[in-house]
């Protein structure tokens, strides 16, 4: 559990039975939202850049000895120890514009949870998602992710054209992104088991990872479903 005296911009509190609440703090940065860390922070092995290291990583353990993912985990893994999967959750997510809430199992909240934090990690294969983690949306579909996916791609695109360098508008870019993230949640699924024993995390890892598979081999389905609800803005369209 956090406990800051930032200003926050974004809490998830995740009430798991009469007697437990957890609650997450994520503060504005200069980059964009931040978990605000415990006071009481640790090391662990498990956080080690070397211990079972993406395959895809380019951080050397030289200079960066704790992998950053696992950095922002270490309070997550902790406090969900004694969960299980399918426990029933009420989650309540407060930003400045709006309160989210819902029941619903703890591994659907802790992989929404898990979405927000690996992305607001300082991971260089999650610097994509970002801008996504400023708009935020818990428990999201598959089709909302992936409009939020595609339309963080194409304004990227926007913004690299505007200053001069080079683009790509088609969604080549966005599948390598994903096809990248498969390997780290690959990674990030090896490294919790060697953390945890309970099933809810890794569950959690799975649950995020179904759209980095899916996502670059269905992204024309995916684009198909979105469609219709830009035919009236597409001359001579076939809704």
């Amino acid at each position: 559990m956090s406990e800051s005296n930032h200003n926050p911009a974004l809490t998830y509190r995740v009430t798991l039975g009469p007697n437990q609440t957890l609650e997450y703090v994520f503060a504005e940065g200069e980059e964009g939202i931040k978990l605000v860390k415990s006071a009481n922070q640790a090391s662990m092995k498990w956080m080690t850049l070397e211990h079972h290291q993406c395959d895809n990583c380019p951080l050397n353990p030289t200079s960066q000895p704790l992998c950053p993912v696992a950095e922002n985990l270490f309070v997550l893994l902790r406090d969900w120890q004694e969960i299980i999967s399918f426990d029933k959750a009420i989650l309540e997510v407060n930003t400045k514009q709006r309160t989210i809430s819902a029941t619903t199992t703890a591994q659907k909240v802790l992989s929404s949870l898990l979405g927000l934090v690996i992305a607001t990690s300082d991971c260089p294969h999650t610097q994509f998602f970002r801008p996504m983690a400023q708009f935020h949306l818990p428990l999201a579909s598959s089709e909302e992710t992936s409009f939020r996916a595609i339309s963080t791609h194409l304004i990227t695109q926007f913004f690299r054209q505007q200053n001069g360098e080079k683009v790509n508008f088609d969604l080549q870019g966005l599948t390598d992104v994903y096809n990248n993230m498969h390997t780290v949640n690959i990674g990030l699924k090896n490294r919790i088991e060697s953390a945890v024993e309970n099933d809810a995390a890794l569950n959690a890892v799975v649950l995020l990872d179904i759209l980095a598979i899916t996502l670059p081999n269905y992204l024309e389905n995916e684009l198909d479903k979105l469609k219709p609800f830009f035919s009236i803005l597409i001359p001579n369209s076939e809704k």
